[in-house]
């Protein structure tokens, strides 16, 4: 199992910090109200086609903390890895997903590796990217400027964006002087080693690894509560939803009863809706399959109808061992800041 991982590929590894291991549950987070959308940071998923929404056309196959059984059964991702819905992912556009400074620019594992350091100490790592990057360390990106594009790779591994989130550049024993496991990035290795085994005394969450996509749905919401009903922004379906029709509910749970009058919205691709609140899982959440992902938006749907609606869509399209689903989809994606 080890000489499979040492061999191939060491994927990239941003973590956060231990702190995060003591998250649990679900946060709920009102948007704030447009008056002060100045306060609220910008960040924006990492892949995407010019003229579309971050992320409009792509699926996280292998999510979050999820075992990815026919490459590396036996260890959790410490990633997400992003697909094109369609064709071939090589040559989509690769973004930085907040303002940051580039502090890692290398590796070949295959394809390059770019990590940028965010405020609050999180640091974001693409993989798998194409030689020719836009950008080289010491440089500073705004979110939404493009790093690069997704690597044609020419080995049997589909090609695809590897993404972390994280609280580290490097640590200890994942992949600073005293590596715990033989990964082949080895000591003092900022891309990291993109997966951690099942069978470590904690999860990928105790050492600082995130939800990619929790933590890029909460910030880019905003973390300012409100009780205003001014909508802090849009959101728009997806070109490819999971969904024809979503059920509108009174809560953001799948058990949740439906909103009266309005149990049901017919989706359509671009049309866009009034987001009135966020309600996303923690950042460091102890699920280990596609069903930790939590992302609901509160939309007004209709004037004087508002309802929850799942956003992130967790799929069975890839399992772990035990059946669990690993793969995420998205009926809903943030309107605002198109490539």
């Amino acid at each position: 199992m080890h000489s499979r991982l040492l061999g191939w590929f060491v994927a990239l590894a941003l973590i956060t910090g231990s702190a995060a291991a003591t998250v649990q549950g679900a946060a709920l987070t009102q948007a704030t109200p447009a008056a002060n959308q100045e306060a609220r940071s910008q960040w924006n998923y990492p892949i995407g086609r010019r003229g579309r929404p971050f992320g409009d056309g792509f699926w996280v196959r292998h999510g979050f903390a999820v075992e990815n059984t026919w490459f590396n059964p036996g260890y959790w991702h410490t990633g997400e890895d992003w697909y094109a819905l369609k064709g071939d992912t090589a040559g989509a556009n690769v973004y930085a997903v907040s303002d940051g400074t580039v502090v890692y620019a290398g590796a070949n594992y295959p394809g390059r590796v770019v990590i940028v350091e965010h405020a609050e100490a999180l640091f974001s790592m693409y993989g798998h990217l194409d030689p020719r990057l836009a950008v080289k360390v010491g440089q500073r990106v705004a979110a939404g400027e493009q790093l690069g594009t997704v690597l044609k790779r020419g080995d049997k591994i589909p090609n695809h964006l590897h993404f972390e989130l994280r609280t580290f550049l490097t640590t200890r024993i994942v992949n600073g002087s005293r590596p715990r496991y033989g990964f082949r990035c080895g000591r003092n290795c900022p891309p990291g080693p993109g997966y951690w085994p099942i069978r470590a005394p904690e999860l990928p969450t105790a050492l600082g690894w995130l939800n990619p996509t929790h933590v890029i749905a909460g910030k880019a919401a905003g973390t300012a509560q409100s009780r205003s009903a001014t909508a802090i922004g849009h959101v728009v379906v997806a070109t490819e939803p999971v969904n024809a029709t979503v059920t509108v509910r009174q809560a953001p749970a799948t058990n949740a009863a439906a909103v009266r009058g309005k149990r049901r919205l017919q989706l359509q691709a671009g049309q866009k809706f009034p987001v009135l609140a966020v309600h996303v899982g923690a950042t460091a959440p102890s699920g280990t399959s596609a069903e930790a992902y939590e992302v609901w938006y509160k939309l007004q749907v209709a004037p004087g109808n508002a309802g929850w609606v799942q956003a992130a869509v967790p799929g069975t399209q890839e399992t772990g061992r035990d059946g669990r689903g690993s793969s995420v989809r998205f009926n809903f994606l943030p309107a605002a800041g198109q490539p």
